[in-house]
């Protein structure tokens, strides 16, 4: 039976029942981290750790005086031997909520989480044999303000975006600023190549702060690519060599057409043979 992690006590997933008044449920309350772990270590646990306690500070959730990297991992650790020891290979979701109870002024702000796992069939990251075809969606736009770089469980406009992109076939889906630059997908960051610079936006641009963004940042830098951060308007795909999405599950998955524009691979390919191999260090 598969097992959920409630404030790092271990109980059946059928048996877990969520309150009517968590806040979570009632209003979006809070945030999560998506964590890979490989053989049974969550990877980039440094980064995860400090963007979720980052964003709890910025949402003022109080994570206790308890809270600690190692109280972070090591509940991960945990829930993923329980439900995956014959590989310790999971798709880890870390969910942290402000406390129950209030209407919009909350009651306190103790924070509560659940940690949920699924199993993945792959060890190491692997790259899309098939291009994905994305187009931007239009029916919302994201705001820029200091709450936009957090992942934050109020997510309606990637539902929405998600289901335009299944309505219309899509790989994916770009999201844009309420500039009209072009900033992530759906659920990843995005980066461009031209002349073997990497282009992505800043975070001030509206995007999720990644970290698989951060990582192949400085992957790429550590192996003599020039990276760099600006604004994405549509003109910069149209005129890109390459374009990639990147999440800390996937790794990387190539653009192969966006309107009219295809690319190719060459670069993706060379990064994400780099990402296994930093991966597992």
């Amino acid at each position: 039976m598969n097992m959920v992690s409630w404030n790092g006590r271990l109980i059946p997933q059928d048996d877990f029942i969520l309150s009517p008044s968590n806040r979570a449920f009632r209003y979006g309350d809070g945030l999560f981290e998506t964590i890979r772990v490989t053989r049974g270590k969550p990877l980039w646990a440094d980064k995860h750790f400090s963007r979720l306690t980052g964003g709890m500070e910025l949402l003022q959730i109080n994570p206790g005086a308890n809270w600690s990297k190692d109280l972070f991992t090591g509940a991960v650790k945990e829930l993923v031997s329980a439900n995956h020891s014959e590989t310790g290979n999971a798709r880890v979701r870390f969910s942290a909520f402000r406390e129950d109870g209030g209407l919009y002024m909350p009651i306190g702000n103790s924070v509560s989480w659940l940690i949920e796992s699924e199993k993945l069939d792959q060890e190491n990251f692997v790259l899309n044999n098939r291009g994905v075809h994305v187009k931007e969606y239009t029916g919302m736009r994201k705001g820029v303000n200091q709450f936009s770089s957090i992942k934050s469980i109020n997510a309606q406009l990637y539902v929405m975006a998600s289901l335009y992109k299944r309505e219309s076939g899509l790989g994916d889906c770009l999201i844009l600023n309420e500039d009209g630059n072009i900033i992530e997908a759906t659920s990843s960051n995005i980066f461009i190549v031209r002349q073997q610079q990497l282009f992505t936006p800043p975070v001030n641009q509206g995007c999720v702060e990644g970290i698989m963004r951060r990582v192949v940042m400085e992957t790429a830098a550590e192996n003599g690519f020039e990276v760099k951060e600006k604004p994405l308007d549509p003109g910069e795909l149209e005129n890109a060599d390459e374009c990639f999405l990147t999440n800390s599950i996937q790794g990387i998955r190539w653009v192969g057409l966006y309107n009219n524009r295809r690319y190719y691979n060459t670069v993706s390919r060379k990064l994400i043979l780099l990402l296994n191999a930093r991966a597992l260090r």
